[in-house]
């Protein structure tokens, strides 16, 4: 008996010790550290900006939240604007301006270069064009009919440089009147337009007019253009007018030079007529036409934002040991149910964003209970990449991300040695302390 005593007894110190051993073992844990704050910042286009940052982390977790702001101010209504293109096609613009290339060439190529960039600024621009020199039929000279609706407004950039195109293949007529293609983008417009520009762009001084006079530079010609250009502007019309390779020559019909001429049409660009005038050498066409022209143009800037897309890629180390899971929905637009693992990413698509307006998305990542030991004391990116598009053409990338490392605290774990005070071990020790006794007891009572 005395040998089964001593047996028990042994199991009894054994059971004790072990389950200090073990209750000091399941002391041990692992949590996060953030080892890197950096805020992933990537601005897109003029008015998009997005940011990833960590918001939230405890001993197992990580929240980061998404933001994308439209930082323009306010949202801009985009005006109607309907433009012709007046261009001259007299006999004058056969001229040669280089070895190349003679002034029609120089003028109908800036042309196109100039609705081209006026159609990727707004596709919604309205864009005709009309030629005007003398009409092929001399009975219908000095009237109107001097002019030609190459191209009523349109939107397709195509059909305006295809139709430039036409006026610089077409045959020259023998004389200028400017009055009959400014008359006649007059009447083209729709009349329902914010805006209405006429661009009209010549190298020669009107020797007809839509009054029946022909073949001469007397002052009432000169007067009659003058005076459309005064009731066009009067009427809202913007004018741009471009006179290029004026000669300093005088004409012998009236003993004034050509330059003379031309300022009593036009006036000067200090003073001009109506509207904007510019009054330049051949050499200067090209940048006239396609900037200075170009920045006449009213063009307000879409501020509304469409079809932003943001995959946010992340590495394979969080996917196979953090669970993923949304904190909410987004505040705005739709994004993918679960990291897709054949890309690593998740995809967040808003369709519109106003004018400073702010949208959020936020996620957490949870370490696994399995997770892979080879993680800890590694600093790990909580993404690969962010990558984002728009319908607005932009295209940007970040690799910039907050880290995290997983450790493990082991500075808890006491030496499996003699118990240690704490309620738990307290009452543990306690209950088998008394055990011992009583047994002790009873086997001594049975051996009395």
């Amino acid at each position: 008996m005395k040998k089964l005593m001593k047996l028990f007894l042994f199991f009894l110190m054994f059971t004790l010790l072990f389950t200090n051993f073990a209750y000091a073992a399941l002391s041990s844990n692992t949590h996060f550290e953030v080892v890197d704050k950096s805020v992933c910042e990537i601005e897109f286009g003029e008015n998009g900006k997005f940011t990833k940052q960590i918001i939230t982390y405890d001993e197992n977790s990580v929240t980061l939240q998404l933001d994308v702001t439209n930082t323009a101010e306010e949202k801009l209504e985009k005006t109607d604007s309907e433009i012709f293109l007046v261009i001259d096609n007299s006999s004058s613009l056969r001229d040669k301006v280089s070895e190349t290339e003679t002034r029609k060439d120089l003028i109908c190529n800036s042309a196109q270069e100039l609705a081209t960039k006026l159609h990727s600024a707004d596709s919604d621009f309205k864009i005709g064009v009309i030629s005007f020199s003398s009409a092929s039929n001399s009975s219908k000279e000095g009237t109107i009919e001097d002019a030609t609706l190459i191209q009523p407004l349109t939107t397709d950039n195509t059909q305006v440089v295809d139709a430039v195109n036409r006026i610089h293949n077409s045959p020259y007529g023998s004389r200028t009147n400017i009055e009959a293609g400014l008359e006649l983008a007059n009447r083209s417009f729709s009349g329902t337009a914010d805006k209405e520009y006429i661009i009209l762009i010549t190298d020669g001084v009107p020797n007809n007019d839509i009054h029946g006079h022909t073949i001469q530079f007397s002052d009432i010609v000169l007067q009659n253009t003058k005076n459309k250009l005064i009731e066009l502007d009067n009427k809202g019309i913007n004018l741009i007018s471009v006179l290029a390779g004026v000669s300093t020559a005088i004409d012998t019909t009236v003993g004034t030079s050509y330059v003379e001429l031309a300022e009593k049409v036009f006036g000067t660009e200090q003073v001009p007529t109506a509207g904007k005038y510019y009054f330049i050498t051949d050499s200067s066409i090209k940048d006239i036409v396609e900037n200075s022209v170009f920045n006449d143009i009213e063009i307000v800037k879409e501020t509304l934002l469409t079809n932003i897309v943001i995959k946010d890629y992340f590495p394979q180390e969080i996917i196979d040991n953090f669970d993923f899971a949304y904190v909410e929905s987004p505040t705005l637009g739709d994004v993918t149910v679960d990291i897709d693992k054949t890309t690593n990413c998740i995809t967040w698509t808003i369709p519109e964003l106003d004018a400073g307006e702010t949208v959020s998305l936020q996620y957490k990542l949870t370490l696994k209970d399995n997770f892979n030991r080879d993680i800890l004391d590694k600093i790990l990116p909580t993404n690969e990449k962010v990558d984002i598009t728009d319908d607005q053409g932009d295209d940007e990338t970040s690799s910039v991300s907050p880290k995290v490392k997983v450790t493990e605290d082991t500075t808890i774990i006491p030496e499996p040695t003699l118990p240690q005070t704490g309620t738990s071990n307290v009452v543990i020790y306690g209950i088998i302390a008394v055990s011992i006794f009583g047994i002790y007891q009873y086997i001594k009572y049975r051996n009395v």
